[in-house]
């Protein structure tokens, strides 16, 4: 090998370090989120039912057994006043049965919602 071609090795070794250092030190940036939340509530009064399950994409996703009296927020956990069901982005459908006594009473039909990633749609049960 002569000097020249070692030199020039050399070179391209120490450029090739330099660029993997750099890209090394870079900061990745934070993923955006993929996700988003549909969130369930209902303002009906508690006389009226005993439970409403929530079924998200042909699963059930819990059940509400006590009336929130306003909007959750975005964050709201699932709890007997809420259900908050965290889904990829995308088109999702869902549907609820209302129970009163273990005996159905009444529901909602099956419909679509578009979850927009790191975003919540808001889904309020009415009579």
């Amino acid at each position: 090998m002569t000097k020249a071609n070692l030199l020039l090795k050399k070179a391209m070794m120490l450029i090739l370090a330099t660029g993997l250092m750099f890209f090394a030190s870079c900061k990745k940036e934070k993923d955006e989120p993929k996700t988003g939340n549909m969130i369930f509530y209902t303002m009906i009064n508690n006389t009226e039912f005993d439970e409403i399950e929530i079924f998200v994409d042909g699963k059930s996703r819990g059940k509400i057994t006590l009336s929130h009296i306003e909007r959750p927020d975005c964050g709201t956990a699932s709890s007997i006043n809420v259900i908050s069901v965290k889904l990829p982005a995308g088109v999702h459908s869902w549907y609820a049965k209302q129970y009163k006594g273990g005996v159905y009473i009444d529901g909602w039909d099956e419909r679509d919602e578009t979850i927009v990633a790191g975003k919540c749609e808001f889904i309020k049960l009415t009579e």
